[in-house]
């Protein structure tokens, strides 16, 4: 006879019950498919196929995250009692989701902010809906599962990359590297190829992700998932005789993820992780005092904090560098560049998304390249999404933890075991496994198609090692970290009861450890707002407050569900804010993008087969479709501005097109610099063509238009250089001497920069070496006429 559950179901109909399962299953498959396919839309430019496809991408799973949510909820509604755990999150949404909304009003281009938003909320309701789901430790081992397999597949990634396709890419590279370098709009001889070279030689190992720090803060959180699961192995070795076995797999697909960490070689991950294991220890041993004097812990954290951020500034300012590598410099270029963005967004922040396009006017001469974030999650959060999103964010990280910390110590409680029906287990898992299975090997194809192969063995080998292989190694780490397939009995229950009260359940030590750790690591970086990274991040989350409110004694109060809800007219009202929130978001979010996606990549496809009419057609159809993006125009003037460069009549109409264009798009983004640049090219072209009375007209638009091109970019020597250049044309000599001079002092600023940071290698000029020698000797023509003219 089977002893009873001390945590029976709670009142759910059964189709309710089918549906959380169903739902489940599309959560671990959208983990699996966003930890193996490399997915990062502000890391490209924003004009790129590439990045284009990227973005659909991305709103696609954020899509079915919405979905989802939509679907819990609407069947929640409908059942006989609407059940809901509160998690702690929904306050923090709630503000972040008020700043990200005024933030957006805010923003330049509000179509990268929409988009922006939309897949930074997807994840937070990814976790609120698996809070609800995971009513059993059963689903969170589950879950917990799959995070530690896919960082075992991330490991063989990440192995494959380090042992032979980094060194097989810089052969290919070498033999032709305009292949590589025209896809990404880079210039030989640049400063942007000695970049690339640069990481490319570096052979970074990054895995599935975008840097090696995403991937480093994807590991650290699978290896915790991982020794959740081989201690729950250790503390299950008296049930089953053959616990040996089941142990040494166990802790050897453990030692595969923990490989993975060390592989990426992230300073920053590393460092989280280590943080992470001392806080998980401290939680084991006094998870009690921790709770008893939480509040106390957390003034002299807070207080730390403070006085780390005053050393931080006070060394920063005086050194003009943080401590430690030269990676430091550049992280305080960075973060001294977005204080001064806050500065003058400080309610608003500069909008979601466009943290890039803002950062140019605030980027420091010398610094080599300009970022898309600042390599910190609080400041990127404050500069586009202001002290509301900041607050928001912070608020679903740390109430859940905050919540967590009493509800495992304070209160007495006996140790408890769910017993669970294992052959109820295996079926599950193997439901699941299945299923994410199909996911990868259906869908993964999609998203990265087969490369063209010359021979029938190479097709084959690109499928094995691109499709095949990544799906037998996680089929493998799975059941090496779930055999045997039994419910895992003492999982997050067992907390080791004393005379003095209960410490800390192992789960739960684990789970809050990892959070901290990765709050840490992206201190200095930027990984948690990677897509991947940010959905495994919440889910951990997620974790974390079900094994805490599944560990309570069964009462409705206890367990954070809330009271049912019983009036029509309520569920009514719930069901028509779901549908019309819902239908906002495909109206406004979805479909224009999807549309005007979809006419751009036709629009490539004719200019690539020379129909420029029919590409001007689907880029102007594009445009209708969403009058938010400026994209759409923006690459109709580009085209524009092409077929007048490559043909032979010079026809001025093509021109005149592209200025009004570019008109449009500046009224959609003012903040971007390249839109004046690229205006400034237009209207220098129109003063070459035209008769002289209109020539001094075009060239005084020219200025105008490269005089704000220099206010939204001053560190960048080209635009002073381009400017003295048009100055000098029009007679305007103190003008120009001072663009000339301007460019020369920033460029020798880079120069010490990139000596300081690349002390054996030759100096790449950022203006080139003839503008910048041209530029000297105009400087000292112009400074002997500007003397002769005013002795």
């Amino acid at each position: 006879m089977k002893r009873p559950s001390t945590n029976p179901t709670f009142p759910k109909s059964r189709t309710l019950i089918f549906i959380e399962y169903v739902l489940l299953a599309l959560c671990l498959c959208v983990i699996a498919i966003r930890t193996t396919f490399t997915e990062s839309p502000a890391m490209r430019p924003s004009t790129s196929p590439t990045n284009l496809s990227d973005s659909l991408y991305s709103l696609y799973i954020s899509t079915a995250l919405f979905i989802a949510f939509f679907i819990w909820f609407v069947s929640n509604v409908c059942s006989k009692k609407f059940l809901y755990r509160v998690t702690g999150i929904e306050i923090g949404l709630g503000i972040f989701i008020i700043g990200a909304i005024v933030a957006g009003f805010a923003a330049a281009d509000k179509r990268l902010a929409i988009t922006t938003i939309a897949v930074f909320i997807a994840p937070v309701l990814m976790a609120i809906l698996l809070v609800q789901i995971l009513d059993s430790q059963l689903k969170i081992k589950l879950l917990l599962a799959t995070i530690a397999a896919l960082g075992v597949v991330s490991t063989y990634q990440c192995a494959e990359q380090h042992l032979f396709s980094n060194q097989v890419t810089i052969e290919e590279y070498e033999r032709s590297p305009q292949t590589f370098l025209e896809p990404l709009g880079i210039e030989q001889g640049t400063l942007q190829q000695f970049l690339f070279e640069h990481r490319l030689y570096t052979k970074g190992v990054h895995g599935f992700f975008t840097t090696s720090n995403s991937a480093g803060s994807f590991a650290l959180m699978a290896s915790f998932a991982a020794i959740i699961l081989f201690i729950d192995k250790l503390k299950d070795r008296k049930a089953n005789p053959s616990w040996p076995i089941y142990i040494l797999t166990s802790g050897f697909a453990t030692a595969v993820v923990f490989f993975g960490l060390i592989l990426t070689q992230s300073k920053g991950a590393i460092i989280g992780a280590l943080f992470a294991t001392a806080v998980f220890i401290i939680l084991l041993c006094f998870g009690r005092q921790v709770s008893i004097h939480k509040k106390a812990i957390l003034t002299i954290c807070l207080l730390l904090v403070i006085a780390a951020v005053c050393l931080i500034l006070s060394y920063g300012l005086k050194h003009g560098r943080l401590p430690g590598g030269k990676s430091m410099l550049v992280r305080w270029q960075y973060w001294q560049a977005s204080i001064k963005m806050y500065a003058d967004h400080p309610f608003t922040g500069v909008g979601p998304g466009n943290f890039a396009i803002f950062y140019t006017r605030y980027k420091p001469a010398a610094a080599l390249e300009s970022v898309a974030d600042p390599h910190n999650f609080p400041l990127s959060l404050l500069t586009q999404y202001g002290p509301l999103g900041l607050i928001g964010f912070l608020a679903i990280i740390f109430i859940p933890l905050w919540r967590t910390i009493p509800s495992s110590s304070i209160e007495h409680r006996e140790s408890r075991i769910e017993y669970r029906d294992k052959s109820a287990f295996k079926t599950l898992a193997l439901t699941f496994l299945i299923t994410i299975l199909l996911a990868l090997l259906f869908i993964r194809p999609l998203l990265m198609p087969l490369p063209a192969a010359d021979t029938l063995d190479v097709t084959i080998y690109l499928i094995l090692t691109l499709y095949i292989t990544p799906v037998a190694i996680f089929i493998l780490a799975f059941l090496l970290l779930t055999a045997p397939l039994n419910s895992g009995q003492n999982m997050g229950y067992e907390s080791r009861a004393t005379s003095h009260g209960p410490r800390v359940t192992i789960t739960a030590a684990a789970l809050f450890a990892t959070v901290i750790g990765v709050a840490l690591h992206n201190l200095i970086d930027f990984a948690i707002f990677e897509p991947p990274v940010l959905t495994t991040f919440l889910a951990i989350i997620s974790c974390l407050i079900a094994t805490n409110q599944n560990s309570r004694p069964y009462s409705i109060r206890d367990t954070g569900y809330s009271t049912s809800i019983e009036r029509p007219l309520v569920k009514i009202l719930l069901m028509a804010a779901g549908i019309i929130t819902i239908c906002a978001y495909f109206n406004f979010t979805l479909i224009p993008a999807a549309k005007t996606t979809a006419k751009i990549e036709q629009a490539h496809q004719a200019i690539s087969a020379g129909r420029f009419d029919h590409a001007h057609q689907l880029l102007n159809m594009a445009d209708k479709y969403d009058p938010l993006n400026p994209l759409p125009l923006s690459l109709n003037g580009k085209l524009y501005l092409h077929q007048f460069q490559v043909t032979q009549s010079k026809n001025s109409e093509l021109l005149l097109q592209a200025e009004r264009c570019l008109q449009a798009v500046i009224k959609r983004n003012s903040a971007d610099f390249k839109n004046f640049e690229r205006l400034t090219d237009i209207y220098g072209d129109l003063a070459e063509i035209s008769k002289p009375q209109e020539k001094n007209d075009w060239l005084n638009k020219a200025l105008d238009s490269a005089q704000l091109a220099v206010e939204l970019y001053p560190g960048c020597e080209r635009l002073h250089f381009e400017l003295a250049k048009i100055a000098e044309e029009i007679g305007k000599t103190d003008l120009a001497y001072q663009q000339y001079n301007k460019a020369i002092e920033i460029e020798d600023s880079f120069r010490r920069q990139f000596k300081m940071m690349y002390p054996n290698r030759e100096i790449v000029s950022r203006l080139g070496e003839e503008k910048y020698q041209f530029a000297i000797e105009r400087m000292k023509t112009l400074k002997k006429q500007l003397r002769e003219a005013h002795p």
